[in-house]
């Protein structure tokens, strides 16, 4: 499920546009999570604690316009496709800095929602092969790929990438459901590794793409085996 923000201070064209953007989403089979507001300082604070994939976004609000929003988002940790909705074409092009995915004249809405909406899903789904966690430092989106393991430290998890360590609150139990149709193992109790960065397999433990050398735990250790060599195959 893709998670779609739109935020625009005129009641009547939120409700309206709203529909319309659910029923472009209908039309290719893609299902979403809208969220809307007419209030552009509740929507900041939505998407401190519920980042989203795609942001309809009104350019002329009062308080806090469009724009406001655009750089906060550009100065933050939070990644969303951006796209403007404007009834004031001349807006656009002030807009161009903020890095916008596309942009909607109110105007000819209908027209153009069609190929935004197409376009939008598929840079979504380029971008599926990601991993979205939250540090004290805020939110970190991180392609699969390059990750090597999580490890679970308490009530934590460490994520291990080649560079780096991140540390967030959560479950191996949460992130193995989460990845394990994507290629991640639970190889040991204290352990969620990635496969891809599997180089050997030994008796007791895994040599990863690094050199690091990890356990395999002793229940189910065959099964475990077997899942990774025919991985490798």
């Amino acid at each position: 499920m893709i998670k779609v923000a739109f935020c625009d201070d005129e009641t009547k064209i939120l409700e309206d546009l709203s529909v319309k953007i659910k029923k472009e989403f209908e039309k290719i089979n893609c299902e979403i999570d809208l969220y809307t507001t007419e209030n552009s300082i509740r929507l900041l604070e939505y998407l401190k604690s519920c980042p989203v994939d795609i942001l309809f976004l009104d350019i002329d609000m009062p308080t806090i316009s469009g724009m406001d929003i655009a750089e906060a988002l550009l100065n933050s940790k939070i990644k969303t496709l951006l796209v403007f909705v404007t009834g004031q074409d001349a807006l656009v092009y002030k807009s161009f800095k903020y890095h916008p995915f596309g942009f909607i004249r109110k105007a000819f809405f209908d027209d153009e929602i069609t190929g935004v909406v197409k376009g939008l899903v598929e840079e979504v789904q380029k971008s599926s092969d990601t991993f979205l966690f939250k540090t004290n430092d805020g939110f970190n989106r991180i392609k699969l790929k390059d990750i090597l393991y999580f490890e679970s430290e308490s009530n934590y998890l460490n994520l291990h990438t080649a560079n780096t360590v991140y540390k967030f609150r959560s479950t191996l139990s949460a992130i193995e459901k989460e990845l394990s149709a994507k290629g991640f193992i639970r190889t040991h109790k204290g352990f969620l590794v990635n496969q891809e960065h599997i180089f050997s397999v030994k008796s007791e433990n895994i040599v990863l793409s690094n050199n690091v050398v990890l356990p395999i735990g002793r229940t189910n250790r065959d099964v475990i085996k077997a899942r990774i060599m025919r991985y490798m195959r």
